[in-house]
């Protein structure tokens, strides 16, 4: 596939080097010389320095020959110009990042538009950081879900405290409601699919795949947390005051930390049943005198990475049930949780992963990464002729590495057992490590007669 990458950042770097490394061919655009130098000593790949919206750019950039172009700079408003043109010279397909407040502020914003000004795809990632978090607020002490299959199929995150439940027995032992397995299991930073002889230990942290009102069931085998009915927010950006008006109008009772006073005044004057607070989420005195303790989710969720790891960890020393952050750069993730922050996401890291979405192969509809890449969720069309139809699953030879997480036909979901049958044009979600994801994709594949 021939890609055009505008805007050179985090995201932008990331997602080059994703596709250099999948044998991609790509032309890598950016305003600023240092940054295409930057990737021209790094990365084997073609660079125009120059405006992504320039027409005059896009066609020294071949964005009219393009299978795809991805305008992911830090402006708005370049990104929409560069993805429209690019589409108005001939672009198969375009997608676009913005992170305005303007693009999809209503609270049930999904954070993704299609179609939006002639782009085929505009997502917004800081929308879908507080679609996730209200979903890991709403969960049974989940620290991570992510959505597939339109929201049909989750994958919930849990990490195993001492006290948690059903640890030192095998899988096979443990009664799963129907609709979910355990695809996962990090353990010691290792990440392993399971199999029904393994047992569970404290520590660990697994994954499990399933139906969305299953899940809630399902956690609590493992944990002894509810959904969160009080949260406190620090940060009344695009993603705390989403996170906000979410979790508000689902009946938690919702208290907002913002620096900013104008800021602040105005989501108080917009949210009336939100209480906001004009202050410091690392003012010591402010988090006793508000009792950061005794709330079940503390989100800290500010433009600044460090006022977000300081605030987290002050109320988790001062007792709150669960902490998240956000951090821009997806390289202090691991620090995070090291230091005991129970979730961490990163805009940045789920920005790049989104628009990877839209570079696989044409069979490949989705793409999720686990533990910074060390497994990824596929969702995957199986066409006529591939090795995976008409096999009962316990005689499908899957890799090992991988396991078959849901099959999707029509309006039908359903998570496989050993007698499921995979059809032509079903869609199966499927989790893989790095070394099984070739021969899994290979399962789905034509084969040449």
């Amino acid at each position: 596939m021939f890609v055009v990458v505008i805007g050179l950042g985090q995201v932008g770097r990331h997602v080059v080097r994703t596709l250099e490394m999948e044998r991609h061919d790509v032309v890598a655009v950016d305003l600023d010389p240092e940054a295409v130098q930057y990737i021209e000593e790094h990365h084997d790949v073609q660079s125009v320095v120059g405006y992504g919206g320039s027409q005059k750019i896009l066609l020294a950039a071949k964005a009219d020959q393009a299978d795809l172009v991805c305008a992911v700079t830090n402006q708005d408003e370049v990104n929409l110009i560069a993805a429209l043109a690019a589409r108005n010279l001939g672009a198969r397909r375009t997608i676009a990042r913005v992170e305005g407040r303007q693009w999809g502020a209503s609270d049930d914003s999904t954070g993704v538009e299609y179609g939006l000004l002639g782009v085929d795809v505009v997502f917004n990632p800081k929308l879908l950081i507080a679609r996730e978090l209200a979903k890991i607020a709403q969960s049974h002490g989940a620290t991570e879900v992510i959505e597939l299959a339109s929201d049909r199929v989750e994958i919930v995150a849990i990490d195993l405290e001492d006290d948690s439940k059903r640890t030192h027995q095998p899988l096979s032992r443990i009664p799963f409601p129907d609709g979910m397995l355990i695809a996962a299991v990090v353990r010691d930073g290792d990440l392993f699919v399971p199999g029904g002889n393994d047992v569970l230990l404290s520590g660990d942290r697994i994954y499990m795949v399933g139906l969305p009102e299953q899940l809630l069931a399902a956690e609590d085998l493992f944990t002894h947390t509810r959904e969160a009915q009080s949260v406190c927010i620090v940060g009344g950006g695009v993603i705390g005051e989403s996170l906000a008006g979410t979790l508000h109008a689902a009946g938690a009772e919702v208290t907002l930390i913002e620096r900013n006073k104008e800021r602040a005044h105005r989501i108080a004057e917009e949210r009336p049943g939100v209480t906001v607070i004009h202050g410091d989420g690392t003012d010591i005195g402010l988090l006793r005198d508000y009792d950061v303790g005794a709330f079940d989710l503390f989100a800290a969720v500010s433009g600044e990475d460090e006022v977000n790891l300081m605030a987290a960890l002050l109320a988790r020393n001062h007792g709150a049930k669960r902490t998240a952050t956000v951090v821009h750069r997806p390289d202090y993730v691991e620090i995070h949780h090291q230091l005991g922050i129970n979730t961490v996401l990163s805009p940045r890291q789920l920005a790049s992963d989104h628009v990877l979405r839209f570079v696989r192969h044409r069979e490949l509809k989705s793409v999720a990464t686990l533990e910074g890449g060390r497994a990824q969720v596929i969702e995957v069309r199986a066409l006529e002729g591939a090795r995976a139809i008409g096999v009962p699953l316990q005689q499908l030879r899957v890799p090992r590495g991988a396991i078959l997480c849901g099959i999707l036909r029509g309006a039908q979901v359903e998570i496989p057992r050993g007698n499921s049958v995979i059809h032509a044009g079903d869609t199966v979600i499927a989790l893989a490590t790095d070394r099984a994801y070739d021969r899994l994709e290979a399962l789905f594949k034509q084969r040449a007669f």
